[in-house]
């Protein structure tokens, strides 16, 4: 055999890239011994997976590759050459991919965000630090525009806060829902903006200018360059961070007399305004706004410009609307009637707020009075549809609240009462409602006192114990009322008449109803006693019962003799009545055989007891 066998060459494709080198030449030999001795050949079979001499040629046919391949492998093996050759290639990969379109920009945009925000959760500072050299500047300059407005709103707002004119510009911010100082602002500052100059930042060339029709005319290219040349001196002299060009330091505001320039940057043009007066700080904002568009606009332009104005012809129509102006307003003369006016509404204003405290004033007083008097709370008192609305509680017996509006010296059409009723405990309104209620005679004496009420003097029977039972059905809580120095006594005219009418007696014949032919006497005397009775009952104030009881003798059943002693009864009352007797101070009862006068059973005591009686009493 010509061909080299060697023990990495007769290694099989894929297969393990370590193997005993003992063990694969013992099979080499072995192979080598079959090809030699046919008699291995028969007796040994073959150990090697593939034919030893195809493995020798692959090896001569293809060794460069192999090398150039084991070559590579290393480098993929080793991070620091495998690093190394991604970062040779990796920049201009990047670059190729740029120009196919941004998909390596989407693909890369949540890994590089992802990164961004860990790196910040993990060291905020970091980001601070390399936001600040862009951030603060454009902080304080911020903060300081809005001081300069505020400090300047200020100052204008104290010079007109005590004037006419102030007043007429507080009514004016009322009603259009502006601050004081905006509106007064709105009226003092006096400005007009003459020109506007668009100015690319790193060439210093003019892009777009605009001017009011009556401002005075420059050559804008000139101006321009100026503006430049001016801001580029300022950046060389007076930059503090030594970078220079066009991100160090720059010209905010420029007074001379009474000409004023502002400049407002961006990033890669300038916007420079002539102004002549004081203009408000929200001219600033508006020229930093108008700036920005132009920015958003045309940001490739401007990154792009090489001297050709002809895409920013357009930007005339955004800086156009910044050429505002506002004049002091004229006052003319006014004549002094016109004052009068004013002072006429004044006075009235006056007179207005003055009747309505004074009555303001009453109406307390009018409420305090009415709170001072028993048997009155009120609850609410206030002004409603032009009118006074007073309500609360009160006792039908307290005072009549009408009452006391002239002391008050009050209108009592402006004043409108609602009361609800209700029983006051207060020991006056008590003492009115015992009066009203139980109608003392002239004797008897109600009087109020630090314990309750006290009834002294003299009153009969029949009114104290009205009094009494008055007494027991007060609310728990009432004051109390008491009788204890009550004399009882009777009239003297009441008792004559009670005895006369009781002392008579009406005799009857037997079983007859009607009396007997000679007690027409009797009955006329008991019916003038009656009469009499019931006027002095008036008098006295006490009501009064005649009671006409009918009796009949034991002779014969009981039922019959009730039924006949009813029926006398009825027979007496009807001929009293017929004798002028009111017929509400008389009843009838019938007693039968059961109340004899005299108990026997003579013919002298039966037609004692044939009889009719009467009892007084006062009562319902």
């Amino acid at each position: 055999m010509n061909a080299r066998l060697s023990l990495a060459a007769t290694r099989a494709p894929g297969g393990p890239a370590e193997e005993d080198p003992n063990a694969r030449l013992a099979a080499l030999l072995l192979e080598l011994a079959r090809c030699v001795d046919p008699d291995v050949a028969a007796t040994q079979p073959s150990r090697l997976d593939d034919d030893p001499r195809l493995e020798a040629m692959r090896g001569v046919l293809f060794e460069r590759e192999q090398v150039a391949l084991a070559r590579l492998q290393q480098k993929f093996d080793d991070p620091r050459e495998f690093a190394d050759a991604v970062g040779a290639v990796l920049p201009a990969a990047f670059a190729l991919a740029a120009t196919e379109g941004d998909r390596l920009g989407q693909s890369i945009a949540p890994t590089v965000e992802r990164a961004t925000q860990a790196s910040i959760q993990k060291n905020p500072g970091k980001m601070v630090d390399i936001l600040y050299p862009v951030m603060g500047p454009a902080i304080r300059k911020a903060i300081a525009e809005t001081l300069e407005g505020t400090l300047q709103s200020l100052n204008q707002a104290l010079k007109h806060s005590l004037s006419w004119r102030g007043l007429k510009w507080r009514i004016e911010a009322w009603r259009s829902g502006s601050t004081f100082a905006d509106v007064v602002m709105r009226h003092t500052a006096v400005f007009s903006v003459e020109h506007l100059f668009l100015v690319h930042r790193k060439t210093g060339l003019l892009l777009a200018h605009v001017a009011r029709d009556d401002a005075t005319t420059r050559d804008p290219q000139l101006v321009s360059a100026m503006l430049s040349a001016i801001q580029d001196f300022v950046r060389d002299s007076f930059d503090e961070s030594g970078s220079g060009g066009t991100s160090g330091r720059s010209i905010d505001s420029l007074r001379l007399g009474d000409l004023l320039l502002w400049c407002e940057e961006g990033p890669s043009a300038f916007l420079a305004a002539v102004i002549h007066g004081n203009p408000p700080a929200v001219l600033r904002t508006r020229l930093g706004d108008t700036l920005g568009s132009i920015h958003d606009q045309w940001r490739s332009a401007l990154d792009e410009f090489q001297g050709d104005t002809a895409p920013f012809e357009e930007a005339a129509k955004l800086m156009r609307p910044c050429l505002i102006s506002q004049v002091a307003e004229t006052h003319k003369k006014k004549s002094p009637l016109l004052w009068l006016i004013p002072l006429a509404l004044l006075i009235a204003l006056g007179y207005w707020i003055g009747e309505r405290v004074i009555e303001g004033r009453r109406v307390d007083a009018y409420v305090a009075a009415l709170q001072e008097q028993p048997g009155i709370v009120v609850t609410a008192a206030e002004r409603r549809d032009g009118k006074w609305w007073v309500s609360g509680l009160r006792d039908p017996l307290a005072t009549q609240p009408e009452t006391l509006l002239a002391q008050a010296r009050l209108d009592p059409a402006r004043i409108v009462g609602r009361w609800e009723p209700y029983q006051a405990l207060h020991p006056a309104i008590m003492l009115k409602r015992l009066q009203a209620s139980l109608n003392p005679p002239a004797t008897v004496s109600l009087s109020q006192d630090a314990s309750g009420i006290r009834a002294t003097g003299s009153a009969p029977q029949r009114w104290m114990e009205r009094a009494r039972a008055f007494a027991l059905t007060l609310p728990a809580g009432a004051p109390t009322v008491d009788l204890s120095a009550l004399q009882d006594v009777q009239d003297p005219d009441y008792i004559r008449l009670r005895d006369a009418i009781q002392a008579q007696l009406i005799h009857f014949d037997f079983s007859v109803p009607r009396p007997a032919a000679d007690q027409d006497g009797k009955l006329d005397a008991v019916a003038g006693y009656m009469r009499e009775l019931a006027q002095v009952a008036r008098t006295l104030g006490i009501p009064v019962k005649v009671t006409i009881v009918g009796h009949a003798d034991a002779t014969g059943k009981d039922t019959s003799n009730l039924a006949l002693s009813v029926g006398r009864a009825e027979v007496v009352r009807s001929m009293l009545r017929a004798r002028g007797v009111d017929p509400a101070v008389l009843a009838v009862r019938g007693a039968g055989p059961l109340e004899p006068l005299r108990p026997g059973a003579s013919e002298n005591e039966l037609s004692m007891n044939r009889r009719v009686s009467f009892g007084v009493s006062t009562g319902d």
